[in-house]
């Protein structure tokens, strides 16, 4: 390819420049379409049963020994129950923490929903970032602007008119004394 060909003024209009086109376009296609279902998938809750294996090893930590099956089973139902709305993305990370720092059944689901992890992994930057991908995704076809000709005399009525509010501007510092 020319690489003093400018593509913005003269574009190329032969068969492979096309084609080279059409697949950029596919893999841009793919690439935001794999990145959507990527954070959607971190955004969507964990299933019942994901979320019940969790909590049972954070239980296995902290269940005292008198706790019965039976008991242990109406727990994790309940305290699956409480979590379902949770983020993938921060259960995940919850439960972790959960188990480093609970010493009790009674203070996981409130650990667990306490949780507050970075930035970066907030149920609201990936919910801003699933949008501009979606965005992205939606814009990939919709026609370009043209690009503007350049007028010079635009350009020197711009400069101008800075010219003459810069003087402005003095002459009334000068007035005021301010000099």
């Amino acid at each position: 390819m020319d690489q003093h060909h400018d593509q913005f003024r003269q574009p190329r209009t032969d068969a492979a420049w096309d084609e080279q086109k059409q697949r950029a376009a596919q893999l841009l296609l793919a690439s935001l379409s794999a990145e959507i279902d990527r954070l959607e998938g971190m955004l969507a809750p964990r299933s019942m049963e994901e979320i019940m294996a969790e909590l049972s090893r954070c239980l296995t930590l902290t269940a005292p020994s008198g706790m019965s099956q039976d008991d242990r089973v109406e727990w994790l139902t309940v305290a699956a129950m409480e979590l379902l709305a949770v983020p993938s993305c921060i259960f995940d990370e919850a439960c972790a923490e959960a188990r480093r720092t609970c010493d009790h059944p009674s203070k996981i689901v409130p650990a667990i929903l306490r949780y507050q992890p970075g930035h970066y992994i907030s149920e609201g930057f990936l919910s801003n970032r699933l949008r501009i991908e979606r965005a992205k995704l939606a814009n990939i076809g919709a026609p370009r602007l043209a690009e503007a000709e350049e007028n010079p005399e635009d350009r020197r009525g711009v400069v101008k008119g800075m010219g003459d509010l810069v003087k402005e501007m003095q002459a009334k510092v000068a007035a005021e004394g301010r000099i």
